[in-house]
């Protein structure tokens, strides 16, 4: 008998405890402006970063504002209309489907998510997309934000390197990238004011090409960075990776600040670094000046060793 009860007391409590798992509706997961929540019951409070939403709350949004939302079941949803929403019409507004494989990587963002999106501190990590002191110091180099030799899956992805350090006044420099093929020939060689490149390897010169190398160098200067080779995922090894990822991409829009970042977090976990790379600045691009993104982006940066 004592036996029995003991299960019935772990049984409630894991029953309890799984309850309360998924008790609220969503999360929030990015938060710009001066928003505020109204928890059943409760006053009017500032909205945090992380913050639980429940179906009884209400939520208060300022001009300009910006709200990542995560749902319960993985969805991700954006609100950028200013005035009074109430989360159980948010909710309301999700179309209904299975979202098992976007459950999972909205858990890997909600795990690598914080609530300091307020604090300066993410910002000393900016010199990894390029925002250091300007011109060529002793010293100076260029660092592509790749690993020496990267498999990719997608059509496009961006390549992004480092602004190498300059001494004395700021000087606006130009990059030349040169592309070569497994033998060494040179594909192409372009000329960019800007400290990255969108690689599409769909249209010509790139077309058909499964090994890229690339090398970056400043225009009329001998500083250059190492080689890095872009190779495609073959075919055999990416049935299983393209099979989720269609599935992902069924259950989320796919589209938003707030999908891209889902997206970054898959290729992630399948060490597909520059396709999430390339989705992280997708997401800024699609939110810009959301801290949260932006320090989502470093932090990837940094945990996959791309910065200086």
């Amino acid at each position: 008998m004592k036996s029995f009860i003991k299960i019935l007391v772990v049984a409630l409590w894991l029953g309890n405890y799984a309850a309360n798992a998924q008790s609220y509706v969503f999360k929030v997961l990015a938060n710009k402006g001066d928003n505020s929540v109204k928890i059943e019951g409760a006053d009017w409070t500032k909205l945090k970063t992380g913050q639980s939403l429940n179906s009884g709350d209400e939520l208060k949004l300022s001009e300009e504002a910006y709200l990542g939302l995560m749902h319960n079941s993985g969805k991700t949803l954006e609100v950028k209309t200013a005035g009074s929403h109430t989360v159980s019409g948010l909710a309301a507004n999700l179309k209904s489907k299975n979202t098992s494989v976007a459950s999972k990587y909205a858990d890997f963002v909600m795990n690598r998510m914080s609530d300091d999106e307020g604090s300066a501190d993410y910002r000393k990590s900016l010199g990894a997309t390029g925002a250091v002191d300007r011109a060529l110091a002793s010293g100076a180099s260029i660092k592509i934000m790749a690993l020496s030799s990267s498999e990719i899956i997608n059509d496009e992805v961006i390549l992004r390197w480092n602004e190498p350090k300059q001494e004395g006044e700021e000087e606006a420099l130009t990059y030349e990238v040169t592309f070569s093929n497994l033998f060494d020939e040179t594909i192409a060689t372009e000329t960019v004011d800007n400290t990255s490149y969108l690689l599409d390897r769909s249209k010509k010169p790139f077309a058909g090409e499964n090994f890229i190398k690339v090398k970056v160098q400043v225009k009329g200067e001998d500083l250059k960075s190492d080689d890095y080779a872009i190779t495609i995922k073959p075919e055999e090894e990416t049935a299983e990776i393209k099979e989720t990822l269609e599935q992902l991409k069924s259950e989320i829009e796919g589209e938003s600040a707030m999908d891209k970042l889902v997206m970054a977090a898959f290729y992630e976990d399948n060490d597909l670094l520059l396709d999430a790379l390339t989705a992280y600045e997708q997401a800024i691009q699609k939110a810009p000046n959301v801290p949260v993104f932006e320090k989502a982006y470093e932090d990837f940066l940094i945990r996959n060793g791309f910065t200086n």
